[in-house]
Order: C-alpha cells, then structure tokens, then sequence
C-alpha cells in the first residue's frame, strides 16, 4: 500500500504539499488514498511495483478531482468533446477503448496515465499453442 510519502516523493513538482490552505495537506493525501484503494483492483497486477506505481497515478488523479471540486464550490465539470473562443476552436476525442467505464479517468492527465500503465493488464493475453486436432 502507497504511503503520503510516496505521493509526496513521486509529485513533488505536480503539487504544492503544507498543512496551510489551498495547498494540499496530509489529510487530501490520505482521503485521496482512499479513494484508490476502494476502485483499484490489486489482483490485477503482475508485481508489487506496477500496482503502487498504478496507484500513486489514481490517488493523484483522485487529488486532482478533490481539489478541482473544493475550488470549484461542488460544481461539476464533465469531459468536453470540443469548445471554441474568439474563433478559435479545439475538438478533442476521447479513444474508444477509454469510452464508457473509464472515461472519468480521462479527466486528469494522471488518471490517464493510470490507463495507461493499467491498459496492458486490461485487454487479456492471447496465446497461441503448436499442436493440431486428432480424427
């Protein structure tokens, strides 16, 4: 299980980490730790150190979604496929192997790299085996 060390030793460039408001404190770490551990699905991992890696990118992600919603007053914000400004537009689309279950990790740039470190993991192993069938 990941540590507030570990988070704070992995991102220490991402965050600013104090006990003083708004940066992030031990608790948002903890809270945020949590929250990882209550989605993350440690039998999926082959070693110990793929699941903590995975895990520090999801409790960042988690981080990055709690301090978003406390700045934001609560308000929600949702993925946007395309948006535009004094005439300059910008569409982003989301792969479909991401759609659906995993789309909310497609908020953050660290729950993205979760995806990615988790995809391999995901998709199966497909193997194949010399030999044929007997009449």
């Amino acid at each position: 299980m990941i540590t507030i060390s570990d988070i704070k030793n992995t991102f220490d460039r991402d965050f600013v980490f104090s006990e003083n408001l708004p940066d992030v404190r031990d608790n948002d770490i903890l809270r945020a730790i949590d929250e990882c551990y209550a989605v993350l699905n440690t039998g999926l991992y082959p070693d110990q150190d793929t699941q903590d890696r995975a895990a520090k990118y999801l409790t960042a992600h988690f981080l990055t979604i709690n301090i978003d919603t406390s700045d934001s007053g609560g308000q929600t914000r949702f993925l946007q496929n395309s948006r535009s400004a004094d005439g300059v537009s910008e569409s982003v689309q989301i792969p479909d192997w991401i759609k659906g279950e995993f789309e909310i990790y497609a908020s953050s740039s660290y729950g993205l790299k979760f995806l990615l470190l988790s995809k391999p993991y995901l998709d199966g192993a497909v193997l194949t085996v010399a030999g044929g069938t007997q009449y």
